[in-house]
């Protein structure tokens, strides 16, 4: 289980193959010119969050946005391969994504990391990465959102925009639900999304 931390995360800032709605997977896919914006956008944003340290996915889209973001921060980051988005195999580069809701449900798809595997794995990268001096900001990817929630017993997986910062409070009481605020600029409420 997640240490009872408030943390913050943004998915990476928009690339050529999330344009076109491509699977990336672990495909080391550069940021566009959009997402280059889209992380100066959220530099605003996490410049008044009072962030202590960043941690981030090893994929050059999480590492460009963490690097954007933190320009006038001159914060400790840290990279991690287990924040890394989840290998989708044979699917790298398709637009075919039918088989996502059965692999939600935990449900064998050929060729793609499961999604109890991947969950595994992001659990570890996010203990590991909750031990830096918080608040902390996690850059990583749309899937890495997902598994958070699922985790987090969030029945509903909702989806993260790119280069959208989401704050995750911890339950207001024990057996409590954890919150997740999508943060516009200012910052304000955007969305919230509860288990």
């Amino acid at each position: 289980m997640l240490p009872h931390h408030s943390f913050y995360f943004l998915r990476h800032g928009e690339t050529d193959w999330n344009k076109a709605r491509r699977l990336q997977g672990l495909t080391d896919v550069p940021l566009n010119a959009r997402g280059e914006e889209q992380a100066a956008l959220a530099r605003t944003i996490a410049a008044g969050l009072g962030l202590k340290s960043i941690a981030v996915s090893s994929l050059s889209r999480a590492r460009r946005t963490a690097e954007i973001v933190n320009r006038d921060l001159g914060l400790p980051v840290t990279h991690y391969d287990t924040l890394r988005e989840f290998d989708v195999g044979p699917y790298e580069g398709s637009t075919d994504g039918s088989w996502l809701e059965h692999w939600f449900t935990d449900g064998a798809v050929e060729g793609p990391e499961s999604f109890s595997n991947f969950r595994q794995r992001i659990l570890g990268g996010m203990i590991e990465a909750l031990t830096l001096e918080h608040p902390v900001l996690i850059v990583a990817h749309g899937g890495v959102f997902w598994a958070l929630q699922r985790m987090l017993g969030f029945a509903e997986l909702a989806h993260i925009p790119n280069a959208v910062v989401a704050r995750f409070d911890p339950p207001a009481t024990v057996g409590g639900p954890w919150q997740i605020t999508l943060l516009s600029g200012a910052p304000s409420p955007q969305a919230v999304i509860t288990a």
